[in-house]
């Protein structure tokens, strides 16, 4: 069966890249301006519906595992587009997550957005959550509310609770130039491994300035519990934040944000700057500032074809735990340099340090789409390049040593809004392929 579903794929993205493109790109909404008519009963049956939320889940790495994901999500999919709900109408769009793992064991879960689409720039209200297990202890659960036209299209308010047990993270080191031996990261062996566990909550409550531009301040509660094998090279170099603690911050966003559509943006540009202290006041065990940049930017070349670039600067000023400089922050906070986001196909946080550079490319190809189950699906061919590097210091200047990747990408969006993510990434320390959810920016 595995090799059967494997095979479909195979000739399902064959056929994408040598068919031709059937049809343009949807017409986007304007933002916070241009509102579907929801009081027309066939509302749901139009096409296209605009573009939804992205969540967040790694479901395989090797070639099998994503034949055999995306064809058991494909088959999952929800058969409504959509329902009324309290005189509303919302969209709920989830995909069961059930996948082996050498690094974690069976995963059972499922991820889930419910959303209020009275408004469609992007969402009236959206809930997602996620809750997923593995045999071997690994947990990855969250819930998150956004409310982008909180107080009559005043305050832009985003809320997430979330609890972690990751038993296979890696630590290689602090700085950029690190030596891995990947035969011992092939074995599984104990020299690299370390395990994290504790929940966390953000509340970011953003006024809008005007129709682009919003700031305001920031919350984040997070308890980081630390745990290595005997031999670890955690035990070894005892990095500060070997024994876990608390990273209470509070800070302050700026945010301009002219994308056509977030979810899935084809023209626009964004800038982000989040200021986040740790301080001993919140009764954090650590004091750092960590301030975090970033830059997308997003030019729709053709109707089906749309050129994508994220530039990221980040400076973690004061004593930073490790766990922390692994870390990258800003409304999209995520594990660092390596993994599927930044700098794909290196192990995760295999780079981390105090000052932290990226840049990324994706030419994002809308091959071809079809209806299924009243559902729009498209399919996404997207070749990209990864760039990155860290420093400890930003005087003197050093240029050397950028960090590259390259690989090649599939999307499939469903209803424009929801998108599964599969790239094969090659780098100089080898290659990864990942299935995730949604954009890696």
């Amino acid at each position: 069966m595995l090799k059967n579903r494997t095979l479909i794929l195979v000739l399902f993205l064959t056929v994408a890249l040598i068919g031709p493109s059937w049809g343009a790109a949807p017409v986007i909404p304007d933002i916070k301006s241009n509102h579907r008519d929801i009081q027309d009963p066939e509302y749901f049956d139009k096409d296209p519906s605009p573009k939804r939320k992205k969540g967040l889940k790694r479901v395989g790495k090797d070639f099998e595992e994503f034949g055999e994901e995306v064809a058991q999500r494909i088959d999952k999919i929800v058969s409504r587009r959509g329902f009324r709900f309290l005189g509303d109408p919302w969209t709920l769009q989830g995909i069961p997550l059930l996948f082996p793992s050498s690094d974690t064991g069976f995963n059972l879960g499922l991820n889930a957005v419910f959303a209020n689409v009275k408004r469609e720039d992007p969402h009236e209200m959206e809930i997602a959550a996620q809750a997923l297990a593995s045999d071997a202890g690994r947990y990855k659960h969250f819930l998150r509310l956004d409310l982008p036209h909180a107080f009559d299209d005043q305050y832009h308010i985003t809320a997430r609770v979330s609890y972690n047990r990751d038993i296979n993270f890696r630590y290689f080191g602090i700085g950029n130039d690190t030596v891995v031996d990947r035969e011992l990261v092939k074995a599984d062996s104990n020299l690299y491994k370390n395990q994290r566990a504790g929940p966390g909550f953000n509340l970011a409550v953003l006024k809008y300035v005007n129709r682009n531009f919003q700031m305001g301040p920031l919350l984040g509660l997070k308890w980081t519990d630390v745990t290595y094998p005997p031999g670890s090279l955690v035990e070894s170099e005892r990095p500060l934040g070997i024994e876990g603690g608390k990273t209470h911050t509070i800070g302050f966003a700026f945010v301009y944000d002219a994308l056509d559509f977030a979810p899935n943006p084809h023209r626009g540009v964004f800038h982000e700057l989040f200021l986040n202290w740790s301080t001993k006041h919140l009764s954090s065990d650590y004091d750092f500032l960590r301030s975090t940049y970033t830059f997308r930017r997003f030019w729709n070349l053709y109707p089906t074809l749309t050129l994508a670039h994220r530039t990221l600067f980040e400076v973690v000023s004061g004593d930073a735990p490790f766990f922390e400089l692994g870390a990258v922050g800003g409304s999209d906070s995520t594990i660092g340099f390596g993994g599927d986001k930044f700098i794909r196909g290196y192990q995760s946080n295999r780079f981390i340090d105090h000052i932290k550079m990226a840049m990324g490319f994706e030419l994002r190809w809308e091959a071809f789409e079809f209806g299924w189950a009243k559902q729009k699906l498209e399919v996404v061919l997207v070749p990209w390049v990864d760039l990155g590097r860290v420093w400890n210091q930003l005087l003197p200047v050093q240029i050397g040593n950028i960090h590259a990747s390259t690989g090649w990408g599939t999307r499939i969006t469903w209803n424009d809004r929801f998108i599964i993510r599969g790239d094969l990434a090659l780098t100089q320390e080898g290659s990864a392929l990942y299935v995730e959810l949604g954009h890696s920016f």
